[in-house]
């Protein structure tokens, strides 16, 4: 397992892969510690791990925003980063239904619009 810059250095690169370019923006520049801490911790410690494959950190990562009322872009987010890792929008579409079908009929509604907003940015079949 990496230490210090080089697991800072594998997070940064993972943290690139998932969301398909080099992270920036306003939060960044106002708090550039906080990208700082998810390269290290979040994308370097926690993804280098071997105990979940991201595919099931992505399918994680979006049934709990899609319960999560008010965090609608990150869900959307997550949807492209899912793809990104390996999901199909067949299989997102699948998880969609089972939270509306299983879980909460508002988190499955809220899947369902973020994997079409996410497919439609990035130009795949719906």
């Amino acid at each position: 397992m990496p230490a210090g810059d080089a697991l800072r250095a594998a997070g940064t690169a993972n943290q690139t892969r998932i969301s398909g370019a080099p992270v920036q923006g306003p939060v960044f520049d106002f708090a550039p510690l906080i990208n700082q801490y998810l390269q290290t911790h979040l994308f370097g410690d926690i993804f280098e791990r071997d105990n979940l494959d991201w595919q099931s950190r992505e399918l994680a990562t979006v049934g709990a925003l899609a319960a999560t009322p008010g965090v609608e872009a990150q869900l959307r987010s997550h949807m492209a980063a899912s793809m990104r890792v390996g999901l199909t929008a067949e299989q997102l579409r699948q998880v969609s239904q089972l939270l509306a079908e299983r879980g909460d009929a508002g988190a499955g509604r809220r899947a369902n619009e973020a994997l079409t907003q996410a497919l439609s940015v990035t130009g795949e079949k719906k």
